[in-house]
């Protein structure tokens, strides 16, 4: 073959595959540890159906310092939603109707559920080592 022939033939399967429709599959990004903190602590909070503030919040503030920009989004609404119901259940000295506050709170877990599944595929995550939770 000559050159100029072989390289007009490169130059087309080239041009072709520039064209092409089809992009390579993104790839998921590498877990850091904020993201896997957090995503276990919240899954182990819908686990055991803990709707209390303190634990939430904790799970919250994990993954609010996470690189995935979904999973952090989900820690902050998770931590904002456990912070207000905080501040309502002291505020009130526990006689406050909690109902919407926990509601808040499991609607939040669930979006953190959803980013973690993305990020992470399905549970079970990796599981917060007993020193790490706080008592």
């Amino acid at each position: 073959m000559n050159r100029p022939l072989t390289a007009g033939l490169l130059g087309a399967v080239l041009l072709l595959a520039a064209c092409a429709d089809e992009k390579p599959a993104a790839s998921r990004p590498t877990p850091d540890g904020a993201s896997r903190a957090g995503c276990a602590h919240v899954e182990t909070q819908v686990k055991d159906q803990n709707l209390f503030w303190s634990m939430n919040r904790f799970a919250g503030m994990r993954a609010s310092g996470s690189v995935d920009p979904g999973v952090s989004a989900a820690g902050r609404e998770l931590m904002e939603a456990a912070q207000e119901a905080r501040d309502l259940d002291l505020g009130s000295q526990g006689k406050a109707d909690m109902t919407q506050a926990e509601a808040r709170i499991a609607e939040a877990q669930q979006k953190l559920m959803t980013a973690c599944r993305e990020l992470l595929g399905e549970p079970p995550w990796m599981q917060p080592p007993a020193s790490a939770t706080p008592r």
